[in-house]
């Protein structure tokens, strides 16, 4: 249920309890002031829901019949005894007037005087109460005209002391308890919907506490389904990118010391060999022609190299922050694989690198991409294979198949291969399968990593597959021009 339901709901409870007392005030009242209940219901009522006629209301219709029919019998004392007893059944008593003068009277009617009585021709649609002797009294008057064309009158009095006790004692107790259960009512309301609401802000006050002094494990729970559980739902949604973004922001830290540490590590060898061949030259260590071009040809290899890992380092910095532009142009991959490899190939002439190609001719090989990150990946790749080959003769295999909306290029090598637990770690950043910083395999470390992020960005996918001693496989897959999206 909404809060804004459960405050409509309190807003209607506080309207409709008072004015329902305040009818049930307003009846009691008119019970008070104008005579009985059961006239009451007959007069307010629709006719299909009036009750069937009393006796004493039957009565007063034969009586209305005989006064029209015989009245002068209305004057006969025996007859008026014989209704009077009649009358006395339903506590009801019997008072007959003749022009000015009162000729019969009830024995409970002692102290009722003429000036007591209704005149005649009055008509009400309840019986008038009148007080009587410190008493309430109810009178319902027939009138009619005896024979002599004189106003008569016959009275039913009903004592109405009772009933006007009850309505008078009650009255008070009524209005107390009004007051009482609109308190009762209003508190009741009051807390039940302050509850469902200040509860739960509670809570959330509570959790943005522990939020703000950084204890994010602490989930929220919503209380219920209204706006202030979506908003608890929010509110623990954003504890949980906030801890993420927390935690991604330590490992990035952590990743970035380790980064800084690798760097330092991977520069400091080759700048340590530079430094100690300079300083062999500079002893007078290379004392001859061959021995000074030997140290000379190892300075200029190793500056090569560290100049390589510095672009390395560069280009995987750049990659990592997302500030390397890629430049994308449709390229047929196909012409462009078959480039590469007679390219690779002078390269490698003298290293004698068997290398094979195979492209599969079924389907079309346009791709959008950029040349040189490509070129950049490819060679990493190889470059990584031929720096693990352990055999005389090195072979390389190219094998190049198209699907439906993507092309798939494959390179395997004949080296050593890559134990199983280690394939996913191949191209994380400074992985080297020998596990060994600053070996004789030189490189930073960075290659397969920088190849995993080009073709990230090209919005392919990278994997290997090797087993060991059965060389290894690398794979990647590029979309086809139109299916980037």
């Amino acid at each position: 249920m909404s809060i804004r339901l459960r405050l409509l709901i309190s807003y209607l409870a506080m309207v409709l309890v008072p004015i329902f007392f305040v009818v049930v005030s307003a009846l009691l009242v008119a019970l008070l002031y104008r005579g009985d209940i059961k006239e009451l219901r007959n007069i307010y009522l629709p006719p299909e829901h009036q009750h069937t006629l009393s006796e004493k209301d039957q009565l007063f219709i034969d009586l209305q019949r005989r006064s029209l029919k015989n009245p002068g019998q209305l004057a006969d004392q025996s007859f008026l005894k014989k209704l009077d007893s009649q009358l006395s059944k339903s506590k009801t008593a019997l008072l007959v007037r003749k022009g000015n003068k009162i000729i019969y009277r009830s024995s409970f009617l002692q102290g009722l005087d003429l000036e007591d009585l209704p005149a005649f021709g009055f008509y009400s649609e309840v019986d008038p109460l009148e007080r009587n002797n410190n008493q309430f009294i109810s009178i319902k008057k027939l009138d009619f005209f005896y024979p002599d064309n004189s106003e008569g009158s016959l009275f039913f009095v009903t004592n109405a002391n009772s009933l006007a006790n009850f309505v008078r004692s009650s009255y008070p107790i009524l209005f107390i308890g009004l007051i009482l259960i609109l308190i009762v009512t209003n508190g009741l309301l009051t807390y039940f919907v302050s509850k469902s609401i200040i509860r739960p802000i509670r809570e959330l006050q509570k959790a943005a506490n522990q939020m703000k002094e950084g204890n994010l494990n602490i989930p929220i729970e919503a209380m219920s389904k209204d706006e202030l559980g979506q908003l608890a739902q929010g509110f623990d949604e954003m504890r949980i990118r906030l801890k993420e973004s927390i935690e991604t922001q330590l490992a990035y830290e952590e990743n970035r010391k380790e980064l800084i540490a690798n760097i330092s590590h991977d520069l400091k060898t080759p700048i340590t060999t530079i430094k100690g061949y300079v300083e062999g030259i500079r002893d007078g260590v290379a004392n001859s022609p061959e021995k000074m071009d030997r140290y000379i040809q190892t300075i200029y290899t190793k500056s090569i190299n560290l100049d390589r890992m510095i672009d390395e380092l560069f280009l995987y910095s750049k990659l990592d922050l997302q500030r390397l532009p890629f430049y994308f142009e449709r390229i047929n991959f196909e012409h462009y694989l078959r480039d590469f490899v007679e390219e690779l190939r002078f390269d490698l002439e003298e290293m004698k690198v068997e290398i094979n190609l195979n492209i599969e001719k079924n389907g079309d090989y346009l791709i959008t991409g950029d040349r040189e990150h490509l070129k950049r990946v490819i060679t990493n790749i190889v470059d990584n294979s031929l720096k693990y080959i352990d055999k005389e003769v090195k072979k390389l295999s190219f094998h190049l198949s198209s699907s439906d909306s993507y092309v798939l290029f494959k390179m395997e090598d004949n080296g050593p291969g890559i134990a199983e637990e280690n394939l996913p770690l191949i191209f994380g950043r400074f992985y080297r399968a020998d596990l060994a910083r600053g070996t004789e395999k030189g490189g930073s470390g960075l290659g397969l990593s920088i190849a995993k992020r080009i073709i990230e960005g090209h919005k392919g996918a990278i994997w290997a597959e090797s087993k060991q001693g059965q060389g290894t496989t690398i794979l990647f897959t590029l979309k086809k021009a139109g299916e980037e999206s």
